[in-house]
């Protein structure tokens, strides 16, 4: 007689579910709904095709040459300057994830684990897609300090012994302070990506605005005049005495993001002879993505497997700053203890 059971193998569309899937995992990324990334139809027709890495060139500025004074001379010509153009490196990721579940646990639990495991896969990505994103900032952080002078940076933190004093904390003029890295081209950033604790110290002292948007219909929270992303993604590195937070401050669409399908984005592994002949299934996804900071070469100088791990997307050797000045980058970081 056959066998008629309904497996998870039979409800789930690949193609579908991929769909789904997709659309989840970017609504679910607090970076993409924040408007730090910004999906780059460029970076998603190279994925589409082959190699590793893959250029982003751009336009440099027009120099600061002195305008030339102009005269009645017939006989004298002015001299045009020229515009030109740059090279950007972003990088190819492939991840993959799966879970297993075996199915007797379904029959003595009441529930399916495996459906419940199915309805988290977005939010799941829409994590590592933040994880990726702060990695890479990470990395160009530890570029800008070792290679740049720390332009991009105002660090305020202590790590000594004894209670950090308020300069060492998140404040407005520390804000301040690190917009101004920018220059004249500090108003390009919008938001700041804080962690919890950095957000709630700032709730406990009321200095954080709520705002309705165009509408009236959706609020965000604001600190001064930018919109605020709490992130738990955001580093908290333990020092030798001190915890230092990492706050970012960003300008709209920092980071391009793009995602391209795999030959099989989505698989479902059914081993039927697994727990003495209940059976087990898996649930595999596959993710093909680039997520890359604007203006940051990715140089591939420390990547040990075919596709970097969060840790080397956080060296520094893995980055530099191609674009040629600083204020062309609409991102600076604030370390602080709290």
């Amino acid at each position: 007689m056959a066998n008629e059971t309904v497996r998870l193998s039979d409800v789930i569309v690949p193609d579908m579910f991929d769909s789904y899937l997709t659309k989840e995992t970017t609504y679910k990324s607090a970076l993409y709904n924040a408007g730090v990334f910004r999906s780059d139809a460029d970076l998603a027709k190279k994925l589409a095709g082959g190699g590793i890495l893959f250029q982003v060139p751009f336009w440099k500025d027009l120099d600061d040459t002195e305008s030339d004074p102009a005269s009645d001379d017939p006989d004298s010509h002015g001299t045009p300057g020229t515009i030109s153009t740059g090279k950007d490196m972003a990088r190819r990721q492939i991840r993959t994830r799966g879970w297993s579940t075996m199915n007797l646990v379904q029959e003595l639990a009441g529930s399916d684990p495996m459906q419940r495991i199915v309805s988290r896969t977005g939010e799941y990505w829409g994590r590592q897609y933040d994880k990726v994103g702060i990695a890479s900032v990470r990395g160009v952080v530890a570029d800008n300090i070792a290679n740049d002078g720390g332009d991009m940076v105002k660090d305020i933190s202590m790590d000594t012994v004894g209670t950090p004093a308020a300069s060492n904390l998140f404040s407005a003029e520390a804000v301040m302070d690190a917009a101004q890295t920018l220059g004249d081209a500090k108003r390009d950033l919008k938001l700041i990506v804080m962690h919890s604790v950095v957000h709630t110290r700032l709730s406990k002292l009321e200095l954080i605005d709520f705002r309705p948007d165009s509408t009236g219909k959706i609020w965000s929270e604001y600190y001064m005049d930018f919109r605020v992303a709490i992130s738990d993604q955001a580093p908290v590195i333990q020092g030798a005495n001190q915890v230092m937070y990492h706050s970012y401050l960003f300008g709209a669409d920092a980071i391009g993001w793009a995602e391209a399908p795999v030959a099989k984005p989505v698989e479902v592994d059914p081993v039927p002879s697994a727990g003495d002949g209940m059976g087990m299934e898996t649930l595999w996804t596959r993710r093909q993505f680039a997520i890359h900071p604007y203006g940051i070469k990715w140089t591939e100088a420390q990547v040990g497997g075919n596709f970097p791990t969060n840790a080397e997307l956080m060296l520094a050797a893995n980055w530099d700053r191609v674009y040629p000045e600083r204020k062309h980058i609409p991102f600076a970081a604030l370390v602080t203890n709290g």
